[in-house]
């Protein structure tokens, strides 16, 4: 009975991922190579179109198609879940979560690359970074294609303009978060509307990866350590509890639901960008929708092995040729940019002034209720391909290009912890740290020294010392084996 309830409870899980955009064909069907990937908006009334512009060169260069199906972004982790989990027959799916990635390697859930990359791979190999495959790399193997992105991440503070120039203050000038009290200051005496902050840093860390159990890996020193251990972070909490109390962070931030779109209100003076630095500001000023400028604070460190990237499902009946069709996304620019922007005409239009400047094509996607369909070219692979467009610039591109290049490795680059050895301690930690993090990132307590004391107890009780043996045990082995 047990075994029928559960067979009906996952044909019912899947059931309910319909309707999705292409889900009229079985992925059995040996001419077609399904996709799955997370909608990147709403509207997607272009999809047969796309897909019939798509499919006639993937016919044509490799004679069978593709079913692209689209999931909601806020219900993408679930209903892939449930698909692995009931072992529907599939071929390549998006994924952007390391934890899942792990998880579905361990259980078999997807294949190992590497032998495929070899024999139909070339412009996949030609075009991914070399730091990328540390990315997805997992133990004896490549499990996945990271797909383009930056990774080594541009940071700044976001002023707003007219307050900047209103009271003459330097940002530029600003170094450490103590340098921006004057100006909260002046703010908040004469600026009742206005919020000083919602919670800054003026500078990244060249030398501390934080993670979300409580330990930070120290690059400098070559192993992790307690967050506690951590001067940098620690006086870095403090000087925000000090913000908090003199007003200069809402006293409510923690229950404020869309923090992003309220920073969009032009409450705040002064802001963090999310990776979007560009020297006029001009990104920064199109996010927000107010005049805006920056103060670079730093490149982060590449360490992250999260992500978008594309995995082979080990329920896939012709893994040969789903790796055929993601290589032949990542060597036709024609069919990467069909994927991403549409069809010309119908999702974008061609700006042919500045077509005339760059010496190539440049696109104006289409917007608001015009916009029938978008996927964004981190989901779908070679980044570096894209068009010209007013989503990205050529010369942006070459900027997120030279940073990778020129960005600081971590050492931990490609190691991955298995917690399982102090899997409760782990657990603990992580559910403690979820509890206190905001909080001191906000600087929101009564008493620093008193919640600090009791935070740091609890991750002792808890455990974060075993947590912290184990982590560098393995990451020693790791290095040994690297």
């Amino acid at each position: 009975m047990k075994k029928l309830l559960k067979a009906v409870s996952v044909f019912l899980a899947v059931s309910m991922l319909v309707p999705m955009a292409g889900c009229g064909k079985k992925a059995a069907d040996d001419n077609v190579v399904t996709m799955y990937m997370m909608k990147a908006i709403d509207s997607t009334e272009s999809y047969d179109l796309v897909m019939e512009k798509a499919n006639a060169i993937i016919k044509e260069k490799l004679g069978y198609t593709l079913d692209l199906k689209l999931i909601e972004q806020g219900n993408y982790a679930e209903k892939l879940n449930v698909l692995v989990s009931s072992a529907e027959p599939m071929d390549l799916f998006f994924l952007t979560d390391n934890s899942t990635y792990i998880n579905y390697i361990e259980q078999d859930s997807i294949l190992q690359l590497d032998d495929l990359l070899k024999k139909y791979g070339s412009a996949i190999m030609a075009k991914v970074e070399d730091v990328a495959w540390d990315m997805v790399r997992y133990k004896d193997g490549i499990y996945a294609v990271k797909n383009n992105g930056t990774y080594s991440i541009a940071k700044s503070m976001v002023f707003k303009k007219d307050l900047v120039e209103k009271y003459g203050f330097d940002y530029q000038s600003v170094e450490t978060l103590e340098d921006l009290e004057p100006y909260f200051k002046m703010i908040k005496e004469n600026e009742p509307n206005i919020y000083p902050t919602s919670g800054v840093t003026p500078k990244v860390s060249e030398r501390y990866i934080s993670n979300t159990d409580g330990t930070v890996f120290d690059n400098d020193d070559d192993k992790f350590i307690s967050i506690f251990d951590c001067d940098e972070i620690v006086d870095s909490w403090r000087t925000r509890a000090d913000f908090y109390k003199k007003g200069y962070i809402p006293k409510d931030i923690l229950s404020k639901n869309d923090l992003a779109g309220e920073l969009k209100s032009g409450k705040y003076a002064v802001m963090n960008d999310s990776g979007y630095y560009t020297e006029d500001a001009s990104k920064s000023s199109n996010y927000y929708g107010f005049p805006c400028v920056e103060k670079y604070t730093g490149n982060t460190m590449i360490s992250s092995v999260s992500g978008a990237r594309m995995c082979i499902s080990s329920t896939s009946t012709h893994p040969e040729k789903a790796m055929q069709v993601l290589n032949l996304i990542w060597e036709d620019p024609e069919l990467s940019n069909t994927l991403a922007y549409g069809v010309e005409g119908v999702d974008y239009v061609i700006d042919e002034e500045r077509s005339a400047q760059i010496g190539s094509k440049s696109v104006i996607p289409k917007s608001g209720d015009e916009q029938h369909w978008a996927i964004w070219h981190n989901f779908i692979g070679p980044l570096w391909d894209q068009w010209d467009s007013s989503w990205n610039r050529k010369d942006s591109l070459e900027t997120m290009q030279k940073m990778n290049a020129e960005g600081k490795i971590a050492k931990c680059l490609g190691f991955t912890f298995d917690s399982e050895p102090v899997k409760a301690s782990f657990a603990q930690c992580g559910a403690i740290y979820q509890e206190c993090r905001q909080i001191f990132a906000y600087g929101c307590m009564d008493n620093f020294d008193e919640y600090l004391a009791s935070a740091k107890q609890k991750f002792e009780t808890s455990g974060l010392d075993k947590v912290l043996e184990e982590m560098n045990k393995q990451y020693s082995e790791w290095k040994k084996n690297k």
